[in-house]
């Protein structure tokens, strides 16, 4: 007797259980077949979310391997609550992440530096249900590959936005695109830092049509910056200004000065492409200027750095008679170019000043040449300076933005020393690692002796 009242004790038992899990699975109704709908919902309620998310569940997430990341995925029976914590409306909304819903079923999570990115993928059955989280992040993987980071600023952002991009080879629809995103975004924050390197990225990875398309504007002030530094971005930008990034049906360049100028400074930079092309350039008068013996000189400067194709266009030339003259080399200064004849806008150095930034013209006239110029450049074990003689030809002006440039840019300008002979001018975008020091001096005028780019 005793043993039939403990049983219909545990049959009692169950029967409660299960009738108030019924109750409690019957609570939680299905907020709406519509996905984007239910997604509002979903996010919203915290406390029943539990509820539509399938067993198992697939993870996946970025480690760390040594010198590459790895992918890492696994099915779980449950998520980790914290695994739901950015899909908290209260969250997104106190972190300053973005909530992005994609029909038919998933959902992105991301910042705008390209330090968060996950993707949520759901199921519809008799409601929708959470069955993949891939954590594409990679904060945690940078700091175990290179701890405590000394590098330059922007070179962390770097760093990331070139991970994402080869992720893109170990991922699929939807992630891939996504990953291309936060590459791009990765970049930005970099060149918003004073990364040249991560400027060039930014306008590369945009105008290959796998990111998000910039703004023109935008893109020519991303290469702009890249070309201060690297012959790459320079021989970019003067592409950019000719076709502004649309590679359909040939035409005629838009502003062929200033593609030549640019095309001139990758070339100056060490690049010997940017001398072939200038060499045909010349040859065929497609940026102004045709002019054989200097596409002669131009061809033979590309041959000497060892390029088979400039030789033998060289030789071309050679064979129709054209012959090098001296006074005529590959990188000689424009007409256009050439430093008008001013005179001293004022020999008090603020009033020299106020006009040297807002007047190109001024900046050509009373820069000396050779200028010294001191670049920072990525190095072991720490950064180091780098000091080259510029001339004329190998300048790019304006060397100070003016104050319209200077203001879309977030830039700062002001006088950090001075006498009656010297005077030094700072440039600096705050909270980011962009510094340049440009250092004047008196000889009857002011002039521009020295420029110190301390960015990476």
């Amino acid at each position: 007797m005793a043993g039939l009242k403990r049983g219909c004790l545990v049959w009692l038992a169950l029967v409660m259980s299960s009738a108030a899990f019924a109750a409690e699975s019957g609570a939680v109704q299905c907020p709406s077949a519509n996905f984007a709908q239910f997604v509002t919902a979903f996010t919203a309620n915290v406390d029943t979310q539990p509820a539509f998310v399938a067993s198992p569940v697939m993870e996946l997430s970025v480690v760390s391997t040594g010198s590459k990341p790895r992918v890492v995925q696994r099915q779980v029976a449950t998520l980790a609550p914290r695994s739901l914590t950015e899909l908290s409306a209260d969250y997104i909304a106190k972190s300053g992440l973005s909530l992005q819903v994609q029909l038919p079923n998933y959902v992105f999570v991301r910042d705008r530096k390209g330090e968060v990115l996950k993707v949520f993928t759901f199921k519809f059955g008799d409601c929708w249900k959470l069955v993949r989280v891939e954590d594409w992040s990679l904060e945690k993987v940078l700091s175990e590959q290179q701890g405590e980071l000394r590098a330059a600023p922007g070179a962390r952002a770097l760093k990331r936005g070139a991970l994402y991009d080869k992720l893109t080879n170990e991922s699929g629809y939807p992630a891939d695109v996504q990953l291309y995103v936060s590459s791009l975004d990765s970049y930005l924050e970099g060149a918003a830092q004073g990364n040249d390197q991560a400027a060039y990225a930014a306008a590369s990875v945009s105008l290959s049509g796998q990111a998000p398309r910039l703004d023109n504007s935008r893109i020519l002030e991303l290469l702009s910056q890249g070309s201060r530094t690297l012959a790459q971005a320079s021989h970019a930008l003067s592409g950019f200004y000719c076709d502004e990034g649309e590679y359909g049906d040939p035409r005629p360049c838009a502003d062929p000065a200033k593609s030549l100028a640019a095309l001139k400074r990758s070339a100056a930079q060490g690049a010997s492409y940017a001398l072939n092309d200038l060499g045909s350039a010349f040859q065929r008068g497609t940026l102004g200027i045709q002019d054989s013996q200097r596409a002669l000189a131009c061809y033979l400067a590309a041959a000497n750095m060892g390029r088979e194709d400039s030789r033998t266009a060289a030789e071309q030339l050679s064979a129709q008679g054209i012959r090098v003259d001296p006074a005529k080399p590959c990188l000689m200064p424009e007409p256009a170019e050439q430093a008008q004849v001013l005179a001293c806008p004022s020999k008090d150095f603020e009033g020299f000043l106020a006009d040297f930034m807002e007047s190109t013209a001024s900046q050509k006239t009373f820069t000396r040449v050779p200028m010294k110029k001191l670049i920072t450049v990525d190095a072991e074990p720490e950064p180091k300076q780098v000091t080259t003689l510029l001339d004329r030809s190998d300048l790019v002006f304006p060397l100070i933005p003016e104050a319209k440039a200077r203001e879309m840019q977030g830039l700062t300008l002001e006088i950090v020393d001075k006498s009656d002979t010297s005077a030094t001018v700072k440039l600096q975008k705050p909270d980011t690692g962009y510094q340049a020091i440009y250092r004047f001096s008196f000889d009857g005028c002011w002039g521009l002796d020295e420029v110190q780019d301390f960015s990476i």
